[in-house]
């Protein structure tokens, strides 16, 4: 249930820049305030204890907070998570007061701004859904049970993640187990795809809130499950919340984002390789790279961290330097080059054309960016060649026609 103790109608800020309104009713920069710091930056950071395992922009916010997850490894090997907001003006992450993790494991975190008045007083905070577990993942080098039907399976008393709600400083939290859905996601890769609707437009009072997260499941393989929440605003409470797995595969995946034109997009790391998919049935390839496309080592694939589209431009981080960009047209991963970018590693943010990730060369510091254009490859001319034509010419001269046209970069297709 919902725990609220506050008489308050929560307003959730939809996909576009305009506020919605309590009554039913991938945006600009955040701006760089008056502060002196050039950059967002955890003064508490502190090196080689500390890793960036989530980083979000309130979705649809305008001059809202970056929100950090940061987890802490102390000396005794004991693992702490701290959910941390950073304004535009002191760009500088602090700690959300009176909020602990108390889950083992925590990555990833998505973000909605939100507003209200309490007792006459307005309040805007963010709405923060994040991820919690109990063992290590494969990313905190957890061991692999295994992948596919024959893998071996985990314990079946394997605690399921959890899928945790928390609005900072309005006393609002929630959580759901993933283990209500006929599979049991035991640890979270990535959330993403965040969308968000107003029902009020078809007579209703709430908002419907659909994201996908990714994880390993209890029998070894990997899934992709879909979370829709709904929040009253009215009331000022969530009136349902429903998980089910979207799709699964044997092999690892990691990072996962939406599709605008289809459901989503996941990035995978199988038999030394790189790929991107949008279908985990046909396993059909969207992107491929041999190797790790960020290093340019041959021998094993890249786990890419993070994906954020800002505009068409598909974007990706992993724990190594770099930044890639999605070539759809050419179907291959481009390392991008020629600015601050070529710094990043774990995580991205982006509000609009603006992007955020870690330094890497700086723990503790993110570097803003423009979002760069991912060149494309350009498109291959086909040329219909009519079966009479074929039929008539000689087999040399049909062949050889066919070798200029491709020579040249055209597709030949026979009709």
């Amino acid at each position: 249930m919902l725990t609220n103790k506050l008489p308050l109608a929560v307003l959730l800020a939809g996909v576009s820049t305009v506020a919605l309104t309590g009554c039913g009713g991938g945006s600009s920069s955040g701006g760089n305030g008056s502060s002196q710091n050039t950059t967002y930056t955890d003064t508490g950071w502190s090196v080689g204890s500390d890793e960036l395992v989530g980083l979000t922009y309130p979705q649809g916010a305008e001059d809202g907070p970056l929100v950090a997850l940061k987890r802490s490894t102390a000396s005794d090997n004991r693992v702490t998570h701290t959910l941390m907001l950073a304004d535009s003006t002191t760009k500088e992450f602090t700690p959300v007061d009176g909020l602990t993790l108390a889950s083992n494991y925590y990555r990833d975190v998505l973000a909605l701004p939100v507003s209200g008045t309490v007792d006459g007083t307005d309040v805007s905070t963010v709405l923060v859904a994040t991820c919690g577990y109990a063992e290590a993942s494969l990313l905190e080098g957890g061991t692999a049970p295994g992948s596919g039907a024959s893998a071996m399976a985990v314990a079946p008393a394997a605690a399921p993640a959890t899928l945790e709600i928390y609005l900072p400083g309005l006393n609002v939290t929630h959580s759901a187990d993933f283990d209500d859905v006929g599979e049991v996601l035991i640890d979270c890769h990535s959330m993403g795809g965040l969308q968000v609707f107003d029902t009020a437009s078809k007579g209703g009072s709430s908002y419907n809130v659909t994201f996908y997260v990714s994880g390993q499941k209890a029998d070894g393989g990997f899934g992709l499950f879909e979370v829709t929440v709904d929040y009253d605003y009215t009331q000022n409470a969530i009136t349902n919340a429903e998980i089910y797995e979207a799709s699964s595969l044997g092999f690892f995946f990691s990072a996962v984002e939406a599709d605008p034109e289809d459901d989503y997009f996941v990035a995978l790391s199988a038999e030394g390789d790189t790929y991107l998919l949008d279908d985990l049935v046909t396993r059909t390839p969207v992107l491929s790279a041999d190797g790790n496309p960020f290093t340019a080592d041959t021998s094993e694939g890249a786990i890419i961290l993070d994906l954020a589209f800002s505009g068409d431009n598909l974007l990706a981080v992993s724990a190594d330097s770099g930044l890639l960009g999605a070539d759809f047209t050419g179907e291959a991963y481009t390392l991008l080059s020629g600015g601050d970018f070529t710094r990043c590693v774990d995580q991205l943010a982006v509000n609009g054309t603006t992007l955020w990730c870690h330094d890497s060369t700086d723990e503790g510091k993110l570097i803003e960016f423009t979002a760069p254009d991912v060149p494309q490859s350009q498109a291959p001319v086909v040329v219909a060649v009519s079966q009479r034509f074929v039929s008539k010419a000689s087999k040399e001269e049909a062949e050889q026609i066919k070798a200029e046209l491709e020579g040249a970069g055209a597709e030949v297709e026979v009709k």
